[in-house]
């Protein structure tokens, strides 16, 4: 009943090992190492944006967002409903859904605004992808959101464009106002100016004219003066001759009346004269002042406006500069997105090129044919030694006659011999020990005759040794016949073997020194032969060398061939997976890989290492490339992140010192020629009223005096005219003349006096209208220096002007805005170089085949130490039987997972069944050794063999076990290890079943010593 249990254990443990392998490659698959893909490469899109009103416009912003996420994009990009959306991803319809909110068109206006708000895009992902597949869609929606800021930096650069095209609108009216200003103020200075200092210039001349009327007047009047007093003297002097010069007198009241006249005239014309000059200057001077007002006081408003103007431009000015620098920077990761997006297409454009090439090359060659080894030369075979004709061999055999004698004394009964000579009734003699003795001679003469013909070659040395062992045989064979002898009583049986054996002796013994002579006769022979054997060794050490050159020569060329046929293999299947993955990359748009399909379809055959060495190059570029498109592009985040660079940006767009100061310039400048005009508004008034009430007073004093010379003018022409129509007396008619004249003479001296009184007031007149030129001279000075200083102002605002013109003024030409622009703005830094880096082995250790080899040998070594009980020979039966049938299971299976020739097939399946009859042995001798030891190895042979799995999930973990890097040379390298882990293994192996003999003795040991106990 027990052996039955146990028989039934063994099956069932045996079953249990038998079928782990099955179930295990049955469970993973044919292939474990493929990716299943469990999207759908559809993402939902809920536009929920309500839109904004812009300069009286609704704009929707939301709808804008749709195409730009379709475009360049291997995602279907569904525009659904919430519900519809939601729906979807719970029935894994969609792989993620974009939210649109409410207030995206809102939030990106407010751009201008002191504190801006960043509009989001929430999504949400199918929680049932896998890790792969959620990075992909991850991926696919920050390159989606990138390309939605790229649209939306683009606009608000259109919209800072737009408001820098404003900006220059105004400045250019600032300056076209400022210009009619000082236009309007040099029309208006220039010619009032000078035609009122011209005006003045001719008052001054007709006022000098009048002066020097007055004088004239003056001078005549003097004469007539004189002339009276000449008359008065005269006429005291011919009063008596009246009479006789009466007609004189008549004559010269006329010149006198005719001078009157004249005088009269003139006072009037210099009375009239003044008054309508006067009322011109003044009505000119009235309305050209309030002109000049009024003009003031519309300069002066405009000056106000234009402060104000120019303080709002200046405060807008400072605060663009923080826009300014983060629209840069929003525009400037736009254009690096789309300048890495071109590169990308450049070089995988430039790749497709050189990848269509290559590949019509390598579909146009010729298969690898590795050649048969080439024919070893002969080599000449050594010389045969020369067959001495006395050669004893070939003579009769010396040693057949004692073969026979030793023959006939074995098959002989030993006689009996009596001691004392008698027959009957006596002990017989025992002969029995020289017997042996002799038969022992016999037997040492045949063996040493016949290791003398089997000597080829004989050397002195052995003949020697031979000749001594005669020698003593022959002293044995003289004892011998003395115990005989000793023992003669009756006839010796043996006497005549005895005889013939010493004839035997003595043959040899002549034999021995013919030989002897012989053999030095062949020595000189041999040591002739042997110089032309060593010239024909040399001879044929240096063919053998050419040849051994020659195979090794062959055998290096062969194993190249063999080495580039299976790199090329190797290359191929690599080149096969390349060609897969760039076909399953996401980032490969359709178009590219129905191209790239075409190309790939095509068998290689070239037998140009270098060209399917470069294909797998391009290859492999082109796979990074597309890596490179999927992953995060960290050098552009570390500029967009550098400080230096956005200090830079800030220098570049804040004011410049220049700027700065030409700003405080035009700023310092505005104040002080309002101050400047106002105060001239102010002295031009205060001078025309001054002006006003001295030009009133001294044009009142000279009308007053000219009204009085001209009263006095009239009275004495009145007078010289009543005494021209009165008669005077005759007795009186001479002291009336004199009267008369002595009036006139006091009326002329008090005309001379108004006269004084005219030229001084004409004097004073003189001296207000020279101020009154000088002022205007200082009013024309003034208007210059304020021209001049608002023709500065107009330069400086033109230089202004030209600034906000520079900044951004390329941005639009001809009206139309410069895409060309805003990606140089976006990405003024090209970033350019490469990066060496290591290539990386990419084979990965099978830890497949090492987890089922793992399990199987701890089974193995579990049963074979349960079931150690048995018999030794169905032990090991069924040790062997096990591992060699799971080895071969193992690696069928494997073989399917990691295809490979058929050499290297065979390596495979030989280390796997080695490797697995080392770890089941050692466990099976550990545990039987002790139950510590046996655990300690079991837990070390599981580190041992999870070691690879750890070294695949940990990168910072770096350890490569034998068995993995085996199994990778087998795999990949041309050169394998699979000799030394073969002879690594046996090693084990041998060690392992020495440890067990020992084991097993000392079990054995143990037991009969118990065993002995309990006897």
């Amino acid at each position: 009943m027990k052996e039955k249990k146990s028989i039934l254990k063994l099956i069932l443990v045996t079953a249990i090992i038998l079928v782990l392998p099955l179930i295990y490659f049955t469970s993973i698959g044919e292939n474990p190492m493929k990716k299943k893909e469990s999207a759908t490469k559809t993402i939902a899109v809920i536009n929920e944006d309500t839109g904004t009103e812009e300069d009286e416009e609704v704009v929707k912003f939301g709808n804008d967002v749709p195409p730009i996420l379709k475009s360049e994009s291997e995602y279907n990009w569904e525009v659904v409903g919430r519900s519809a959306g939601e729906n979807g991803l719970n029935n894994q319809k969609y792989d993620a859904i974009v939210y649109i909110p409410s207030t995206f068109s809102e939030k990106i206006l407010t751009y201008d605004e002191n504190q801006p708000e960043q509009t989001k895009l929430a999504f949400t992902v199918q929680n049932q992808l896998n890790a792969l597949n959620k990075e992909q869609v991850l991926l696919e929606l920050e390159q989606a959101t990138n390309r939605v800021n790229t649209k939306m930096s683009s606009l608000y650069w259109n919209y800072v464009s737009n408001d820098l095209v404003n900006i220059q609108q105004e400045f250019d009216q600032i300056v076209e106002k400022e210009k009619a200003f000082q236009q309007t103020m040099l029309s208006f200075y220039t010619p009032s100016s000078k035609d009122l200092a011209e005006q003045m210039e001719q008052q001054v001349s007709m006022l000098a004219n009048l002066q020097s009327t007055s004088e004239n007047a003056e001078e005549r009047a003097a004469d007539q003066t004189d002339t009276m007093e000449g008359f008065q003297e005269n006429l005291a002097n011919f009063v008596t001759y009246t009479n006789d010069y009466r007609e004189y007198q008549q004559k010269q009241q006329e010149v006198l009346e005719q001078i009157q006249a004249d005088s009269v005239n003139s006072i009037s014309q210099a009375t009239e004269m003044p008054q309508p000059m006067f009322m011109n200057n003044k009505e000119l001077f009235e309305g050209k002042s309030e002109s000049v007002l009024e003009n003031m006081s519309q300069v002066e408003n405009q000056m106000i406006q234009q402060q104000e103007m120019f303080a709002g431009l200046k405060e807008l000015r400072y605060n663009q500069v923080e826009r300014q620098v983060n629209d840069f920077y929003t525009l400037q990761e736009r254009i690096l997105n789309y300048y890495q997006q071109l590169k990308d297409s450049m070089v995988l454009n430039e790749l497709e090129g050189e990848i269509a090439t290559l590949s019509n090359k390598l579909g146009d060659g010729d298969e690898i044919i590795i050649p048969d080894d080439p024919e070893l030369p002969e080599v000449p075979e050594d010389p045969e030694e020369p067959v001495d004709p006395e050669d004893p061999s070939e003579e009769e055999d010396p040693t057949e006659d004692l073969t026979k004698l030793l023959k006939s004394l074995q098959d002989e009964e030993p006689p009996v011999i009596d001691e004392v000579g008698e027959t009957n009734g006596s002990t017989p003699v025992d002969l029995s020990a020289e017997r042996n003795e002799l038969l022992a001679i016999a037997q040492e003469i045949v063996t040493l005759q016949e290791t003398l013909i089997a000597l080829e070659e004989p050397k002195v040395e052995d003949l020697q040794t031979a000749s001594t062992t005669l020698l003593t045989l022959n002293d044995r064979i003289k004892q011998t016949e003395q115990q005989l002898l000793a023992k003669e009583g009756s006839e010796n049986p043996l006497d005549g073997e005895l005889e013939e054996l010493k004839k035997l002796v003595e043959t040899l013994t002549t034999e021995n020194k013919s030989l002897l002579e012989q053999i030095e006769e062949l020595t000189k022979e041999v040591e002739k032969l042997t110089k032309e054997n060593e010239t024909l060794s040399s001879q044929k050490e240096t063919l053998m060398k050419q040849v051994d050159v020659l195979i090794e020569s062959n055998t290096e060329l062969k194993d190249l061939l063999v080495m580039v046929s299976d790199k090329i293999y190797r290359i191929s299947s690599g080149i096969n997976e390349k060609e897969n993955a760039i076909l399953a990359s996401p980032a490969l748009s359709q178009a590219r890989k129905d191209t790239l399909s075409v190309y790939f379809q095509r068998p290689i055959k070239g037998a140009n290492l270098t060209d399917v060495l470069q294909y797998y190059a391009y290859l492999d570029r082109y796979e990074a490339t597309l890596n490179s498109m999927l992953s995060k592009n960290d050098v552009k985040e570390t500029i967009l992140q550098d400080n230096d660079l956005r200090e830079e940006v800030n220098s570049m767009l804040e004011l410049t010192n220049k700027e700065e100061g030409q700003w405080d310039a035009v700023g310092s400048q505005v104040p002080k020629t309002s101050d400047a005009l106002t105060t001239l508004q102010d002295d031009f008034t205060v001078f025309l009223a001054d002006y006003k009430n001295v030009l009133d007073t001294q044009q009142a004093k000279l009308l007053e005096s000219l009204n009085g010379i001209e009263e006095e003018a009239d009275n004495v022409l009145n007078q010289m005219q009543q005494s021209q129509q009165q008669t005077p007396d005759k007795t009186a008619q001479g002291t009336d003349i004199i009267s008369n004249h002595d009036q006139v003479k006091s009326q002329m001296g008090s005309l001379y006096d108004w006269m004084d009184s005219i030229e001084d007031s004409q004097s004073e007149i003189l001296s207000y209208t020279d101020e009154l030129q000088s002022r205007v001279a200082e009013v024309q000075t003034d208007a210059n220096t304020l021209n001049n200083k608002w023709e500065t102002n107009v330069a400086s605002t033109l230089m202004i002007r030209d600034d906000v013109f520079n900044v951004m003024g390329n941005a639009f030409v001809d009206g139309q805005s410069n895409d060309y622009v805003y990606d140089f703005l976006a990405t003024p830094i090209d970033v350019t170089g490469s990066v060496f880096t290591d290539k990386k082995d990419t084979n990965l250790p099978p830890v497949v085949i090492l987890f089922i080899i793992l399990l199987s040998s701890l089974l193995i070594g579990y049963a074979s130490y349960y079931f150690q009980h048995g018999p030794w020979w169905l032990q090991s039966i069924l040790f062997l039987m096990l591992t060699s049938i799971v080895g071969l299971v193992i690696s069928l299976y494997s073989l399917s997972i990691y295809p490979l020739g058929n050499d290297r097939s065979m390596e495979w399946t030989i280390f796997t069944i080695l490797l697995l009859l080392s770890c089941a042995a050692l466990i099976r001798v550990a545990f039987m050794s002790h139950h510590l030891i046996g655990w300690l190895v079991t837990v070390g042979l599981v580190a041992l063999f999870v070691t690879p799995l750890l070294a695949l999930s940990t990168p910072n973990f770096s350890f490569t076990d034998p068995m993995s890097r085996v199994y990778m040379s087998i795999q990949n390298s041309t050169q394998t290890l699979f000799s030394e882990g073969a002879m690594i293994l046996f090693a084990i192996l041998i060690v392992l079943i020495i440890l067990q003999y020992a084991l097993n003795k000392r079990s054995w040991t143990q037991i009969k010593k118990d065993e002995a106990h309990e006897a």
